[in-house]
Parts: structure tokens; C-alpha cells; sequence
């Protein structure tokens, strides 16, 4: 597989992560969670990784874990961040990168 291929698919994965197993947070703004089932895009992946959304240490590692993920997709960590503090909901930023990986 070519990496052009690679990266559709990865940045695929990274868009249904969002789309699907963002469902199970409420979205906020400005920080990861909120502890009480909130989590912003980052924490949403982060915790696709494993993170439970309380655990310093554990999010450490996770963050590293998604934003390696990012990194071989070809998805700026900013843009997310961006996109969802702004007001993009995650079914919006999940279509964005799906948008972008189709150019």
C-alpha cells in the first residue's frame, strides 16, 4: 500500500473515531474533559486510545497515543483543537477531514 492510501485510511479512522465514538460524550470546549462525561475533540480521540478521563498519568500517555495517530494521518492536533473550540460539532469536524482527505 502507498502512503498516500496510508493516509486516507488513517485520516478515515481518525474522522470515525470522531463521528462514532464521540456519541458517547457531550462535547465542550477549552480542555479535554470535564469529568462528568464531557470531553472536547482531543479527548474524545484520547480517549479512544484508552484514557478514562481522569487520570493524569493515563492521559499522558494517550494524549502521545492520538496525537502519534494525528501525526501518521496527516491531521494537525491545532486544526482540531481550533475547529472544536470554535464551534464545529464533531459530526462537522469529522466531515471536514473527511472533505479535506477527498481533495
Amino acid at each position: 500500500m502507498n502512503t498516500l492510501n496510508q493516509q486516507s485510511n488513517l485520516e478515515s479512522s481518525i474522522s470515525q473515531i470522531i463521528r462514532t465514538y464521540g456519541k458517547q460524550f457531550t462535547q465542550i470546549r477549552k480542555q479535554y474533559t470535564d469529568g462528568l462525561g464531557g470531553r472536547c475533540v482531543m479527548g474524545v480521540i484520547m480517549s479512544y486510545y484508552g484514557w478514562d478521563g481522569k487520570c493524569i498519568t493515563n492521559a499522558e500517555r494517550r494524549l502521545y497515543a492520538a496525537l502519534v495517530a494525528l501525526r501518521q494521518a496527516g491531521i494537525s492536533k491545532e486544526l482540531l483543537i481550533e475547529l472544536n473550540d470554535s464551534g464545529a460539532t464533531f459530526d462537522e469536524i469529522a466531515d471536514y477531514l473527511d472533505n479535506i482527505k477527498n481533495r
